[in-house]
């Protein structure tokens, strides 16, 4: 409460003693209303004083007297220190400052106690006055005293609950900031201590508990601790409980609490003591464990959320000399519950993150297939335990005449749900990767079935590489649905980035894709991966891309003819790019592949005439000779003549003949500018035709027709026995024929 001083110069009042006698006429005279201001004076709810220079009491007011038990006689030229002597010496100090400097001294709080209080203390706010004479000496000292213990114990209450609702509000705005349960109770002992504790533990059971079974000893864990101070030396580690099997016996007052499913207040003696039991008695001792932390005093909160229990959270008190109340217990009671939430949402999120990555894992090649002129190393990596799974996969296909597929994707999105679609997608790439289609057109096909899997009230959005290896043109085919580019390495250093048109991601729909060819030489490495291998937190995508290509550029100058055996070494250097620690979260999906051979062909054109199918058997027996395996060139030269025939007879168009030897086979393959693909014919006993291609289907290990971007291209596969092969094959860097 602020009073007004008065201004220095001006002319206060002159100093009478509260019994002056004045006229009957309180209205008229000089007298009188100095009788009316010495009865205002008296009758006033607040103290009023009046100290002269000797500091002898002048005048007090009925409340004064009140207050200090005193009487009128009690005055008379008293020194004020005599008089109340309970008084905090500071009172006089400031009035002999007043009396010094003439200014006024305003709203001193001075906490005591005074008879008519006692025992109780009181808060005064005390206010100082000078009073002048008329040369303008500072005579006297004027003091109002005004009781305000209600007051500040209203804003004491008040402020006390305003910290409890932000202690909350940071407890709860902790809960959302992490998934990874350990990080979140470790940021919410610290933020509960020392700012409601001393101490602060959270023990949890390994999984739920029924809260209606009443166990005789709870068996639980420590998890989250927190000390205060936390900067003072100790000779024990504050977080020595983390990880301890606890066992509470039935006189802990955890017991109590999980009984009444409320908190207890608590404090720590012998019987607390002995009812907690631990399995490495050597690293933990309860006794020392109380004594070392001066904790006195506490609160157990049972954690639980319906009928399941997931354990206690201890706060203590003891060096801060604070004493827990009602309000307390309350406070106590909503931290529980809000750790309670974080405890369970932790273990729903733990089982839907496990089922994810069961299904994801499942989904996933378990093993790569044996590929002939491939090596092929795979990484896959779910992000942090704080994340929720991807959809990245990738796959590994084989195809027709030992083409192989290369597949890497990702679907937007986390969860069960992201990993659900990533299945649906893989198996959807498999079929249409049955059908021996183009890789465009693959990916075309795969647009219309996300659009129809994100039919829902969420879009699904897939980004996709489909890239087909041509073992007999050594070159790779690759079509890209919004993915990262894939990066190639080749021998001797030289590292490209295989950037294509950019086509849209999968599921926005309407949109052709397009395909690239690029050459992928024996020696070659291609890498195909998610982002989560190149970006991070820190690191942004351009630079990790940049970083990949830096430590292949690095591996491939160093080795010019790199074993296959190394590729797995290759994969795991990649691997480490990105710190996979703390703050990591995000899948990682990676894929390499390696060209270990070139192919071994002869391949002759055949024009639109009869006369061609000769030429064309006489290019495959002379390379069946060179390559020594002419044991099989009468079988090999009868399929030759039946698809060379056909291409010739339907096509009416120029064709193409390849035979690939392979280490266990030969390939044969004709293509042609025909859109019509053959299929096998079932003929009857008087059917004149149909029967070339169920020869074909005879004779043949494996034979098909796939669709070209130009007609078709029919073939077959025929299995040699390995002395044939291994008396005529020699591994090299190839010999076209």
């Amino acid at each position: 409460m602020e009073s007004t001083p008065y201004p220095r110069g001006s002319r206060p009042p002159m100093i009478r003693h509260a019994g002056v006698q004045g006229s009957h006429d309180l209205l008229s005279g000089r007298r009188g209303s100095l009788e009316m201001i010495s009865q205002l004076a008296d009758l006033a709810p607040i103290g009023l004083l009046v100290v002269d220079a000797e500091l002898r009491v002048r005048m007090m007011n009925r409340t004064i007297l009140e207050i200090n038990g005193l009487s009128v006689a009690d005055i008379g030229d008293r020194v004020i220190s005599d008089l109340l002597p309970d008084v905090e010496p500071y009172a006089w100090d400031v009035i002999r400052q007043v009396l010094a400097t003439g200014e006024p001294i305003l709203d001193v709080e001075i906490t005591s106690t005074t008879p008519a209080t006692y025992p109780d203390q009181r808060i005064w706010q005390v206010s100082h006055y000078p009073f002048r004479d008329s040369d303008d000496a500072t005579v006297a000292v004027g003091v109002t005293v005004v009781d305000v213990t209600k007051q500040r114990h209203a804003e004491a209450e008040r402020d006390a609950v305003e910290q409890r609702l932000r202690l909350l509000g940071r407890a709860s705005g902790l809960l959302g900031t992490s998934l990874k349960l350990s990080d979140t109770l470790d940021s919410i002992v610290e933020l509960i201590v020392p700012e409601f504790a001393d101490n602060c533990e959270l023990l949890l059971a390994d999984e739920p508990l029924d809260a209606d079974a009443r166990p005789d000893s709870l068996t639980l864990r420590g998890f989250a601790s927190a000390t205060w101070p936390s900067s003072s030396p100790r000779p024990w580690d504050p977080l020595e409980t983390i990880g301890v099997p606890v066992e509470l016996g039935p006189d802990n007052p955890a017991h109590q609490a999980l009984a009444t499913r409320r908190p207890v207040l608590f404090t720590i003696d012998d019987r607390v003591i002995r009812s907690v039991h631990v399995q490495e008695p050597s690293r933990y001792r309860a006794d020392a464990h109380f004594e070392r932390m001066a904790v006195d005093m506490a609160i157990v909160v049972p954690l639980l959320v319906g009928r399941q229990f997931f354990g206690v959270a201890y706060f203590g008190i003891g060096q801060s000399r604070r004493r827990y109340t009602d309000w307390d217990v309350q406070t106590a009671a909503e931290l529980g519950s809000r750790i309670s939430n974080a405890v369970a949402n932790a273990h729903a999120y733990a089982r839907q993150r496990t089922a994810a990555i069961t299904l994801q894992r499942g989904l996933l090649p378990h093993n790569t297939p044996a590929l002939e002129g491939l090596d092929i190393a795979w990484r896959y990596e779910p992000g942090t335990a704080g994340t929720e799974v991807g959809g990245d996969w990738f796959d590994v296909i084989g195809l027709s005449a030992g083409r192989v597929a290369l597949v890497i994707g990702d679907v937007m999105g986390r969860g069960l749900a992201a990993a659900a679609v990533m299945g649906q997608v893989r198996t959807a790439v498999r079929a249409f990767a049955a059908l021996d289609l183009p890789a465009a057109d693959v990916l075309t096909h795969l647009d219309d079935l996300v659009q129809t899997i994100g039919s829902g009230p969420e879009d699904t959005l897939v980004s996709c590489i489909y890239a087909i290896f041509e073992p007999a043109t050594g070159t790779i085919c690759l079509a890209n649905a919004g993915h990262l580019d894939p990066v190639l390495a080749r021998p001797g250093g030289e590292v490209l980035l295989l950037a294509g048109r950019g086509d849209i991601i999968l599921g926005v729909g309407g949109q052709t894709f397009s395909e690239t060819r690029h050459p992928f030489p024996a020696g070659s490495t291609l890498a195909l991966f998610t982002d989560g291998l190149v970006e991070s937190p820190s690191i942004d995508i351009d630079e990790g891309c940049r970083r990949l290509q830096r430590t292949l550029r690095t591996l491939t100058s160093l080795n010019t003819n790199i074993p296959t055996d190394d590729l797995d070494e290759t994969a795991d250097r990649l691997l480490s790019l990105l710190d996979r620690g703390e703050g990591y979260d995000d899948d990682v999906a990676l894929l390499l592949v390696r060209a270990t051979t070139t192919a071994t062909t002869a391949t002759t054109s055949i024009a639109p005439e009869p006369r061609a199918a000769r030429s064309a058997r006489a290019t495959v027996l002379a390379a069946l000779d060179d390559w020594g395996v002419a044991e099989d060139a009468f079988t090999v030269e009868l399929l030759v003549s039946e698809l060379v025939t056909n291409a010739i007879r339907y096509a009416h168009t120029p064709s193409r003949l390849v035979l690939r030897r392979g280490q266990h086979a030969l390939y044969v393959e004709v293509s042609d500018e025909d859109t019509r693909v053959p299929r096998l014919l079932h003929p009857t006993f008087d059917d004149e035709g149909g029967r070339g291609l169920q020869l074909v289907a005879e004779l043949a290990t494996h034979w098909g027709a796939r669709p070209t971007r130009t007609g078709k291209t029919v073939w077959f596969q025929l299995d040699i026995p390995n002395n044939a092969m291994q008396n005529g094959f020699r591994p090299s860097a190839g010999d076209n024929h």
